[in-house]
């Protein structure tokens, strides 16, 4: 993947490889994942209710395991985790491929979410613990990130090409192969587990932070939709406050407690966690491929095949990190990813009138590049801090903080978006002689149709039919797409100056 990988060992690099096959194959059901749920939740005649969970499990299953993985892979051995969580997430995807009620299919879902992040916990903390020198690194985690972009190249295709043709039944039948896959594939390539410790020790503290996040972010996603003083919202910050303050009380108890926070203690860490989480408050994928349909009008296929070029592009920006990174340091790299980042957002917020795809497209596609090159060096710069045995404890809280400013991105972001979509429209209309008040109407029956978990989804969930907005409309959409990139271009260039300032959170060894 970068300059330096022929100079890397045969063990290495097949530990690379292992890794990046065994994530690919996990990666794939979350790539494919909207392009199932309409047809599914019509086949089995899903309540509202039960639609709504459905779209949830993925994301609380992820969260209740995120730190318990860190800690599994310490303890029983990072290859025994992943083979472990292959087949966890193979069996899930089975069950619901034969599931015959929306019951089984959420059991099978959350079991194939929780195998899912096992593997992408232990899979960063197995290459920063076995590779050790910083070009290696740098190799190994552009060649992680280069998955992600490589599985949505192909996948999403793929599946709406199927779905034209079969149940789908069949993709998630895919899903469950894929598992399978990736545990044939971490049985091979990956290199036998060091003598781990007995699993001995509490699991409260890491089950009970687990427990924590995913409260704090399903109270983030049912304030921002039902209220803040709705139920279910109360129920969950409730959720959340009991299980930290258990966490809490058991840290100060215990003598080694389980969950490891010892990274913390580093000078400059939580400012990298801070970037970490303010890098997915931007989503411009979600809004294009809405935009897709909306405005342009194509299909769900369509789509998938337009944002080719921007996963192309996002290969390109995995590689040019790891070289930046091998030439330049960490520093650097961050810094360049981030300001390219925030320099397309500023783009899609210029302002314009009928204007083709292609322009923002190409936008999209420096976007894309950006957007994949800057996880690099930030997972480099905070795994580079872990103690020695802590890198487990290091990739949950790095994961733990893209999912909270993931879900605090959406909060914030959505309420500029459709503030500005309202106020654009009802302009529009009083400019046409129409009633103004129509805005606010048409303003929450878009955004009562979306959850949160679909916003924060890199593609937005296909329409069944795609229907033509009017003029005032179209306008209105491209108004709040503007002004998500000149609020997130402003977000990204206050992480590239944190990330560049964090004096103590970086060390480069650039070579020369």
């Amino acid at each position: 993947m970068t300059a330096k990988t022929a100079g890397m060992s045969r063990f290495d690099r097949r530990l690379i490889i292992g890794v990046a096959a065994t994530t690919a194959m996990a990666t794939i059901s979350g790539a494919t994942f909207n392009y199932v749920i309409n047809p599914l939740t019509q086949d089995l005649n899903a309540s509202e209710e039960q639609t709504s969970l459905l779209r949830q499990l993925p994301s609380i299953g992820a969260l209740l395991v995120i730190f318990l993985a860190g800690a599994w892979g310490l303890r029983v051995g990072a290859k025994r985790v992943i083979i472990g969580c292959s087949i966890l997430t193979a069996l899930g995807y089975l069950i619901v491929s034969v599931a015959p009620v929306m019951g089984v299919v959420s059991f099978g879902m959350l079991l194939g979410s929780i195998g899912k992040q096992g593997i992408f916990v232990v899979s960063i903390s197995l290459l920063a613990s076995r590779l050790t020198s910083d070009d290696d690194r740098a190799s190994g985690f552009a060649t992680l990130a280069a998955v992600t972009p490589l599985v949505y190249l192909v996948a999403p295709v793929i599946a709406t090409a199927i779905l034209t043709q079969a149940s789908w039944r069949s993709v998630t039948m895919g899903w469950a192969v894929a598992g399978l896959l990736g545990v044939a594939a971490a049985h091979r390539l990956l290199p036998p587990d060091d003598a781990a410790e007995r699993l001995t020790g509490e699991m409260w503290t890491p089950a009970l932070a687990g427990m924590g996040l995913a409260a704090t972010i399903q109270a983030l996603n049912n304030g921002s939709y039902e209220g803040w003083t709705a139920p279910a919202t109360l129920i969950w910050m409730v959720a959340a406050v009991v299980s930290f303050a258990a966490v809490w009380l058991l840290m100060k108890q215990l003598a080694h407690p389980t969950l490891d926070l010892t990274i913390l203690r580093r000078g400059g860490v939580i400012l990298l966690l801070l970037v970490v989480a303010l890098v997915p408050f931007t989503n411009m994928w979600y809004y294009a491929t809405v935009g897709m349909q909306y405005v342009y009008g194509y299909s769900a296929l369509q789509s998938a095949l337009i944002m080719i070029p921007t996963q192309a592009a996002a290969l390109l920006g995995a590689w040019l990190a790891g070289r930046w990174i091998q030439r330049r340091g960490i520093r650097f790299a961050g810094t360049v990813m981030l300001l390219i980042a925030s320099l397309a957002l500023f783009l899609s917020a210029l302002p314009n009138g009928e204007i083709a795809l292609l322009i923002p497209l190409l936008v999209l596609c420096l976007y894309s590049t950006a957007m994949t090159g800057v996880g690099i060096p930030l997972t480099n710069a905070i795994m580079n801090l872990a103690p020695r045995g802590g890198e487990g404890g290091a990739s949950s809280l790095r994961g733990a903080a893209s999912s909270l400013g993931s879900a605090v991105g959406v909060v914030v972001m959505t309420t500029v978006v459709f503030t500005t979509y309202q106020a654009s429209l009802s302009a529009s209309l009083e400019a046409s002689g129409q009633d103004p008040a129509q805005a606010e109407q048409i303003t929450n029956s878009l955004e009562e149709g979306l959850s949160s978990e679909e916003i924060s989804s890199e593609m937005a969930v296909p329409l069944e039919t795609v229907h033509a907005v009017d003029a005032n409309q179209e306008q209105a959409l491209i108004d709040g797409y503007q002004a998500h990139g000149l609020v997130g271009g402003f977000v990204t260039l206050l992480s590239a100056v944190v990330f560049f300032f964090n004096r103590r959170g970086l060390h480069d060894d650039a070579v020369a």
